[in-house]
């Protein structure tokens, strides 16, 4: 099977810009990712540290390695493959009712709710990575088509971070407030 390389281009452009972002968050916050991590119940005790630390800079390499040609069907399986094992981390924990943690995908400004949703999406995001790891035909690009890739990459990074908003925790209201302080006191 191949793929049209306007719509490759355009997936791991797309890849390349969530994989940064994510990343970007996790190490503007590294010491709280550790915690992230620990949170989803997931891992033994002692990887989770190992984890923490790793999975920032692997999401920054294949970000870039998606980009390059040559290396981008092993960026692209990379991709899929820690692309499930976050939807299946995210779905067990939606599972077991623990849906009011940090998923760890975005800063930690940017706390979401686990749900179905974060599952979905990343099962979308999995089919942009095999589309990065397919052959394409033999075609260069011409300038327009280009324009039209980073136009698209520029939507699907959009729809991704609107995703994100939507699923965000909602603040507390003023009856919450009032109630948790009420607690505090006994």
């Amino acid at each position: 099977m191949t793929i049209d390389p306007m719509l490759q281009h355009t997936a791991a452009l797309a890849l390349a810009l969530v994989f940064g972002s994510g990343a970007f968050g996790k190490l503007s916050a590294w010491d709280e990712f550790e915690g992230v991590v620990q949170n989803f119940r997931v891992l033994p005790r002692a990887l989770v540290p190992v984890v923490a630390k790793v999975l920032p800079p692997v999401e920054v390499l294949l970000a870039l390695a998606v980009l390059v040609p040559p290396t981008r069907a092993i960026a692209g399986w990379g991709m899929a493959i820690l692309l499930v094992v976050f939807a299946a981390a995210i779905g067990l924990n939606v599972v077991r009712g623990r849906v009011n943690i940090d998923c760890g995908c975005f800063r930690s400004s940017l706390k979401q709710n686990l749900s179905w949703w974060l599952v979905l999406r990343n099962a979308l995001l999995v089919v942009l990575a095999v589309a990065c790891a397919a052959a394409t035909g033999p075609r260069d690009l011409a300038v327009v088509e280009w324009f039209f890739v980073l136009t698209g990459a520029t939507v699907l990074f959009l729809v991704y971070l609107s995703v994100g908003y939507v699923t965000l925790r909602r603040p507390p209201t003023f009856e919450e407030n009032y109630r948790s302080s009420l607690a505090g006191r006994g």
